[in-house]
């Protein structure tokens, strides 16, 4: 199947070569110009905060959640990897639950820049942080921790914060222009609405879709809650580039997209709910 897959995106990209490479300009500038300002740095200074915890013994679970939630994915990820070592299988599973986010910094200025409703975006983010909450929850209170705790000795990645950020960010890009692209290309078919397809580009990856559905004509309540629940699912742009963190810890990508539909489910949930109270 895969195989199949690779072969029509080729053939795509050699018949539709304008309308591929515009979409991957359009990520590229999503990437280089709303994801990177804000993501980079706190990479960089997370990766270093977290190997100085690590080095005094500070408990790995509240560590790793603090800084995964407030730093979104992948980071949440690296940090997780980072205190593998420490994790039983029941904690390391529901953590990976609980930081599948997307960081705050774009749910409250990138979002904001494309919504332009200060309310509506800190509601999406309570809704996220509700939803992501309650995955976690519900990961550790149904996971049975049969499995012996991950082993301390799984490789470490490279020691210098910076190299690993600035890999990490790259990964990011690749993700988000790969997945755009492929987006793009489910859109041509001619009886996708524009609600649909952007709905569609977010499952696949977030930023894009996030920004078609903002442009989308679309009802405001339902447009809130295909936001909220395709944020809580965080796309598999987003579920790859944790993937690419969590593998060696034993975590399944299969794993990685059940979490993500339970955060979606309960995101969307509680925008549904919380919309007509805090939305004016």
């Amino acid at each position: 199947m895969s195989i199949v897959l690779s072969l029509a995106v080729l053939l795509s990209l050699i018949v539709f070569p304008q309308h591929t490479s515009g979409a991957a300009a359009s990520a590229l500038r999503i990437w280089g110009l709303d994801v990177v300002p804000s993501l980079f740095p706190y990479m960089v200074f997370c990766r270093l905060l977290s190997a100085r915890l690590r080095e005094r013994d500070v408990p790995a679970a509240p560590v790793a959640a603090l800084l995964g939630l407030l730093g979104g994915s992948p980071s949440g990820a690296s940090v997780i990897a980072a205190y593998g070592g420490r994790l039983s299988r029941r904690a390391l599973l529901a953590l990976c639950a609980l930081t599948g986010t997307i960081s705050p910094m774009f749910t409250l200025g990138t979002i904001l820049t494309w919504t332009q409703s200060a309310a509506l975006c800190r509601l999406l983010l309570l809704c996220h942080l509700l939803g992501a909450a309650c995955a976690g929850g519900v990961v550790f209170w149904t996971c049975r921790d049969e499995n012996p705790a991950v082993s301390s000795s799984v490789a470490s990645p490279p020691a210098h914060p910076m190299a690993q950020s600035i890999d990490a960010i790259l990964q990011v890009g690749g993700c988000i222009i790969c997945y755009s692209v492929l987006a793009n290309l489910l859109r041509l078919f001619p009886l996708l609405s524009d609600g649909t397809g952007a709905v569609l580009h977010g499952l696949l990856e977030i930023s894009g879709g996030i920004h078609a559905l903002c442009a989308a004509a679309i009802p405001g309540k339902l447009r809130a809650v295909c936001l909220s629940a395709l944020c809580g699912f965080s796309g598999f742009s987003i579920l790859s580039q944790n993937h690419a963190f969590l593998a060696p810890l034993g975590v399944r990508m299969t794993q990685l997209i059940a979490f993500a539909l339970v955060r979606a489910f309960f995101a969307g949930c509680f925008m549904a709910l919380l919309y007509a109270r805090f939305i004016p």
